[in-house]
């Protein structure tokens, strides 16, 4: 068995992890921000196992909701914007959640004031390098 030595193991580890930036696992706050400098690619393709998404209310405030793929990804989230966010961009939410083990609901930090909500379903593709808008939704709270 060969080993790789260990500089081209500890160039390998930085490449990749300068290459994908990723949020702190377990935080869920708009200032542990989603990856920055990913680009964002909005996917077309929907298949019969797309994930999807949705707020509602709960509490006074805004809960997100979900309905992940079969096999969701450790690096899937779901995001909740103000406004249309294949429009604004994937960074441009103001709250979020990790997918992966955090079952199908998210309780936000965000008061339910009347009006237009939208989530987002966003996974890493890694054949590209990019999140991607899997599927959102527009959803209106009274």
């Amino acid at each position: 068995m060969s080993a790789i030595p260990f500089r081209t193991r500890a160039a390998a580890v930085a490449a990749l992890a300068m290459a994908v930036a990723l949020p702190l696992a377990g935080s869920a706050t708009a200032s542990a921000a989603v990856p920055t400098g990913a680009q964002q690619v909005q996917s077309s393709i929907q298949s019969g196992d797309s994930p999807t998404s949705w707020a509602t209310k709960n509490g006074g405030y805004v809960q997100i909701n979900w309905n992940p793929p079969f096999n969701v990804g450790k690096y899937d989230w779901v995001g909740l914007y103000k406004q249309d966010p294949g429009v604004i961009g994937l960074n441009s939410y103001v709250d979020w959640q990790w997918a992966y083990g955090h079952g199908t609901s998210y309780l936000s930090k965000i008061p339910a004031v009347s009006g237009d909500y939208w989530t987002a379903y966003v996974s890493y593709d890694y054949s590209s390098g990019q999140y991607r808008i899997v599927s959102s939704s527009h959803d209106k709270i009274d």
